[in-house]
């Protein structure tokens, strides 16, 4: 009995094409088990201050948000963070002119309401995670507290780097 039998099987128990095939999808499976790819580890714990507007909300609205609110995602109720600080503006109004003309003038109703909050995230290369929440700049967040719940645009993010 030798090594390759006239059948072309090794000891005469396999072929060698299959064992070369058995061989190459050992390999295979045994590269990918030790090294594994790598998910996105590159993920920390910051400490990020976003500033959100709250836009359009009357006065009784605007007078509630305080700086040293504790902050929840709505749906989740998820901590974002607590407000660091509160600038209320007047709301502007696209206004038509008698003579045609588009005037951007303040509301004399609504105000708008930019809420600095300052919170700790999860940076990763892909997203920045604040209360269990993706955000990024133009998304919207909609956020309570005990006394009020509103929707904000997150128009900035700070400490990133």
């Amino acid at each position: 009995m030798g090594l390759i039998d006239k059948k072309g099987r090794l000891f005469g128990l396999i072929n060698v094409i299959d064992l070369l095939v058995i061989i190459l999808v050992v390999a295979v499976v045994t590269r990918f088990a030790l090294n594994p790819q790598k998910s996105s580890l590159t993920n920390e714990e910051k400490k990020i201050q976003v500033v959100l507007l709250v836009k359009d909300v009357r006065d009784a609205t605007a007078n509630v948000i305080k700086e040293g609110d504790m902050v929840r995602e709505t749906k989740t109720n998820n901590l974002l963070g607590k407000v660091t600080k509160v600038e209320v503006k007047p709301a502007e109004t696209l206004v038509n002119t008698a003579d045609g003309r588009v005037l951007n003038v303040p509301n004399p109703v609504l105000k708008d309401v930019y809420v600095t909050v300052e919170g700790s995230a999860t940076v990763g290369e892909n997203a920045i995670v604040l209360g269990g929440t993706e955000i990024r700049i133009g998304t919207a967040l909609q956020m309570k507290t005990n006394l009020y719940a509103v929707v904000a645009t997150v128009m900035e993010i700070k400490g990133l780097k």
